[in-house]
């Protein structure tokens, strides 16, 4: 009897949200298969008979940790990221420290796994990791992992928006920021920066008539005037550096303060400094002068 009742419980876990949550098996990934999505008003969402990827079809890498992190105490952030490791690392690691300028003080939440693409993420959302919280804005960085495992643009982009969709099921008052793909690797010519930005151009295009999502882009901040990346914006092409972040922040802070002010996000813009408390001011070499500071908490 025991032994059936936690088979069952086990079952009911794996089960967890399996309705209108999309299907992405290892065999459809290795084929570059897109999610199933059905037209609706004229946006995508996700179709009601397809399921999440299983815990054993996911790398133990990343199918462990969103299951501690879905566990953790959330509270109630304000503004919540999700995404891979550049969300992780804005408050984990080469970020921490403009997180906690910035970012902490105005009540927001980090729940972003290195290694995570579109598919992992659905797992990660169907545990709960958006239950029981209200956040105002849900600030989406996905689709870089997919796009160096070979997936292709259409793929990835369908796979943005089932997370998309997803999150709108949780939380459907949230305004969510989809960032789009972070430019990588040194050469603006580079395969994988060429097919950031087919697949940003999709994503754009997919959540128009969204009245709760939208395609936000912050990528040039890391960019010198010839399209190149430097190492003291990105440590290996693809994830910031600390200065990278300072940047990344100074991008997106204004946007978020104005989507949690009205509702509908602000056109990104980059003050010619920022400042950390403790430490000098910093400038920034994407913003043209003159510019004012970032306020720590929205005006």
């Amino acid at each position: 009897m025991l032994s059936s009742l936690f088979a069952a419980v086990i079952a009911r876990f794996r089960g967890l949200g399996r309705r209108r949550i999309v299907s992405f098996s290892r065999d459809a990934r290795r084929r570059g298969a897109p999610p199933r999505l059905e037209a609706l008003e004229d946006r995508c969402v996700l179709s009601n008979t397809t399921t999440i990827p299983d815990f054993a079809d996911m790398p133990p890498i990343v199918a462990y940790p969103d299951v501690l992190m879905a566990l953790q105490s959330k509270g109630n952030p304000s503004v919540v990221f999700v995404g891979d490791s550049i969300s992780y690392g804005y408050s984990y690691g080469e970020g921490a420290p403009v997180w906690a300028a910035f970012m902490a003080p105005l009540g927001m939440a980090d729940y972003g796994i290195p290694g995570q693409t579109t598919q992992s993420l659905l797992f990660q959302l169907s545990l709960g990791q958006l239950a029981g919280m209200h956040p105002l804005v849900v600030v989406l960085n996905i689709g870089g992992n997919n796009l160096r495992e070979g997936d292709p643009p259409q793929a990835v982009a369908a796979g943005v928006l089932a997370d998309v969709a997803t999150i709108h099921q949780s939380l459907p008052q949230a305004q969510v920021l989809v960032l789009g793909v972070l430019p990588g690797e040194e050469s603006p010519t580079d395969p994988y920066r060429l097919a950031g930005a087919q697949t940003d151009a999709l994503v754009s295009q997919m959540l128009v008539g969204d009245p709760h999502a939208s395609f936000v882009s912050i990528g040039s901040v890391f960019l010198q005037p010839d399209g190149t990346i430097s190492d003291t914006m990105m440590y290996d092409f693809l994830h910031p550096t600390t200065l990278g972040y300072l940047n990344m922040t100074a991008a997106l802070l204004p946007v978020i303060q104005q989507a949690i002010v009205s509702g509908t996000p602000a056109t990104p813009s980059v003050p010619s400094t920022i400042h950390i408390p403790g430490t000098p001011h910093l400038p920034n070499p994407s913003a043209p002068p003159p510019a004012q500071q970032i306020p720590l908490m929205p005006s």
